[in-house]
């Protein structure tokens, strides 16, 4: 804590800053909203200049969504889950690299311990149904379920006796 400091004559004077220095000089009330709408001011500026560089620092070091790839009426860019529930442990990244060598848009595949009884399509809307003809021809004939609470737009459910397609 600083000292308080034992009123002098110059203490005693009027705030008027032509007799007495700055520094020496007795804050007003209207000295001390100054000094506050200045402080205010800057942190405005500082927080609003640190939020727009944080978020074009962030809209930089995004990943863009898939550019619309449109084929034949058919949207290539639908992402496509493939799911292995066969308990063999080795279809999913197969699976997943022949329909992105296909062009197609796939962000997972994955293994799983539990086992689907059966080998399925699954799509969230029937708009989706012409892409998963497409998947058909690649990865062999499979059943098309439209299932709208589905949690990925299209999932290629490999389940049990699921055999790839040579």
């Amino acid at each position: 804590m600083p000292k308080s400091k034992n009123a002098d004559a110059i203490d005693l004077l009027k705030p008027d800053y032509k007799h007495v220095g700055k520094h020496r000089a007795r804050k007003t009330s209207k000295d001390r909203w100054t000094s506050f709408l200045v402080l205010t001011i800057a942190s405005v500026v500082l927080s609003a200049g640190g939020y727009l560089g944080l978020q074009s620092a962030v809209s930089a070091l995004t990943t863009p969504a898939p550019t619309k790839s449109i084929v034949n009426g058919v949207d290539l860019s639908i992402p496509i889950t493939v799911i292995d529930g066969s308990g063999t442990r080795k279809f999913a990244m197969r699976i997943g690299q022949q329909l992105q060598n296909a062009k197609l848009v796939v962000p997972y595949s994955r293994t799983l311990d539990i086992t689907f009884p059966g080998t399925s399509i699954t799509i969230q809307k029937e708009e989706y149904r012409a892409l998963a003809l497409r998947i058909q021809r690649i990865i062999g004939e499979l059943e098309i379920v439209v299932d709208e609470e589905a949690k990925y737009p299209i999932e290629v459910r490999l389940g049990v006796g699921f055999e790839i397609k040579e």
